[in-house]
């Protein structure tokens, strides 16, 4: 099994997010570089395929701009009028909100929060104690809500960071003696969640320090541990970036408003950080739609080091939605206005209500295999050439969920035809686009999310989308779902060497528009003839390593909270 190790998934350390603001702060530029060659030197001689970022979109989005991720930063409450002064504290006082006792913490902000949501939130009752440190309760199934750093992870709970910040904000400042060097520069840390000054150029100002990190890591491998350079010339590997993506399609075809919006999405979307990664420049789209303030331009030397800084590119794809042009948001300034478009996931055509897919488990995602298809023939039409040199791409996450049902048994959850339909489908589709009459494009790897059943961002437990059952209630015992056998014989290479698996119908695109899959579950292993594909992507899914939440892939551009949108405009 070849592994593919991401660098950063997410973790920023709380101890310069402390000291300068995390990703808020050139400084970190450096540190992630050193970080990166910690583990070029200690693992490089294993590890041939590296990936610095995992979806850095996500992260900026969602921690800065949505906030359901930390630090939550735009979302936190202003702070309150300032507390007189306290006595002096003695020298073993904690100095940061950050080291406040967490009992005094749960108990002082999250009892009120709990009481008033553990009947709500919680979908299913039976007669198994939940365990919490200072709420007794009975019942096993999705609390929401919760910290899951002050539960027993027995069944299935979910997590809110918006009700912790709050929680925060109006339990603990007053009990901050001292105050960090984020807050002496005019920044407030509360428990690491940072109140901002300037959210709507934060989001784009941590963007560029992700790129940067990711091109300083990307210089250090490519001159201490490639090519001629001594003594770490032999590891010799790849490095690249994993970056997400959606489809969106124009809400009205017809319409060429709603069609330049469908491009700007992906553009604010994809192109924010595969452009620069490829050209060192941000998307026309996104120049002519921020302000200059907010998103200036690289510097030279910063182009010189982003251009041409991936040997691959890792894309993540899961979902699509409608695309319509909207010249003034109701929304709040900042990167979803600055977008001038909403996105919806159904619209009404005459009478008729037209999903753009069938749902799957989670709310954000809809099952639309055709735009896997339509997101690489784009990026292949726009960026395979010789202004931005694609290379190589790998799907790094592809998969689909169902909620978790307590009533089930772990035989009855482990028939998920609709998993094996969902992959079907999908690689059906990167097979058309590999070969694409209009420009083949160069697939090399294929990762289902996920390996197992696992902990996904905000919704915990309530999720699932691993290929193996994952049994909560019963020691964590493992339980290979049908997909998983499907997968097994998908990949297996027959004796003569064909790979031509089993003999039956390889996964394909329909041309009815459909593109639904042949119907036959045991396609052959790699189509592309290399065995370079999915031989050594093995259903490992997700072999970097990080159980990287799927449910953050939602674009967040529409905040009407209808998620309907319409053909005939107003």
């Amino acid at each position: 099994m070849e592994p593919y190790v991401t660098l950063f998934h997410w973790d920023t350390p709380y101890a310069l997010e402390q000291e300068y603001g995390g990703f808020l702060s050139q400084d970190i530029v450096n540190d992630f570089r050193d970080f990166a060659e910690l583990c070029f030197w200690e693992f490089g001689d294993r590890v041939k395929y590296w990936m610095t970022l995992n979806e850095p979109w996500t992260y900026c989005v969602n921690g800065y701009v949505s906030c359901n991720f930390p630090p939550g930063a735009a979302s936190s409450p202003p702070p309150p009028a300032p507390a007189p002064a306290p006595a002096p504290a003695p020298a073993a006082t904690p100095t940061s909100g950050s080291n406040t006792n967490t009992l005094i913490y749960t108990k002082k902000s999250l009892s009120l929060g709990l009481e008033a949501n553990l009947h709500a939130a919680r979908t299913a009752l039976d007669d198994r104690p939940i365990k919490y440190n200072f709420v007794p309760y009975r019942g096993s199934e999705t609390m929401q809500h919760v910290n899951p750093n002050f539960i027993s992870h027995r069944g299935a709970f979910r997590q809110d960071y918006n009700l912790i910040t709050s929680a925060i904000s109006s339990g603990l400042q007053n009990r901050v003696v001292d105050k960090t060097l984020i807050e002496k520069s005019g920044r407030n840390s509360i428990n690491g969640f940072l109140t901002l000054s300037t959210p709507t150029k934060d989001v784009y100002t941590v963007g560029k320090n992700l790129l940067l990190a990711h091109a300083a890591a990307v210089q250090s491998y490519r001159t201490k541990f490639k090519g001629n350079v001594k003594p770490q010339a032999h590891q010799n590997g790849q490095i690249g970036i994993v970056l997400v993506s959606c489809w969106f399609e124009p809400l009205n075809k017809d319409d060429e408003e709603d069609r330049k919006a469908a491009v700007r999405a992906r553009d604010f979307m994809l192109g924010w950080f595969l452009e620069p990664v490829l050209s060192g420049r941000y998307p026309l789209n996104m120049i002519d739609n921020v302000s200059g303030s907010n998103l200036p331009p690289f510097k030279s030397d910063e182009v010189d080091l982003l251009k041409g800084s991936i040997d691959f590119l890792g894309l993540n794809y899961y979902t699509s939605f409608y695309a319509s042009h909207d010249p003034d948001p109701k929304i709040t300034s900042g990167y979803n206005k600055d977008q001038n478009l909403a996105i919806y996931q159904e619209k009404e055509v005459g009478e008729e209500t037209v999903k753009i897919g069938e749902r799957a488990g989670s709310h954000w995602l809809y099952i639309v295999p055709h735009g896997i298809y339509e997101l690489l023939k784009e990026i292949n039409q726009k960026y395979n050439n010789s202004t931005y040199n694609l290379p190589p791409i790998y799907i790094t996450e592809n998969g689909v969920d169902e909620k978790h049902d307590h009533r089930l048994t772990a035989y009855q959850a482990c028939k998920d035809t609709h998993r094996i339909k969902y992959h079907q489908d999908h690689l059906g589709n990167i097979l058309k686009a590999m070969n694409d009459k209009d420009g083949k494009v160069n697939v090399k790897g294929y990762f289902a999310w996920s390996f197992c059943d696992n902990f996904e961002w905000q919704v915990g437990y309530t999720s699932r989308f691993g290929i193996i059952y994952i049994d909560y209630m019963n020691h964590l015992r493992r339980h290979p779902k049908e997909s998983a056998t499907w997968f097994s014989k998908f990949l297996v290479k027959n004796k003569s060497g064909d790979n031509k698996g089993s003999g039956n119908n390889v996964p394909v695109a329909n041309q009815s528009g459909d593109n639904n899959s042949s119907g036959s579950n045991v396609p052959g292993a790699n189509q592309s003839g290399d065995n370079n594909s999915s031989g050594s992507n093995l259903p490992g899914a997700n072999q970097s390593g990080d159980n990287n939440s799927s449910g953050n892939n939602v674009p967040g551009a529409n905040e009407r909270g209808n998620n309907k949108g319409s053909e005939n405009k107003p």
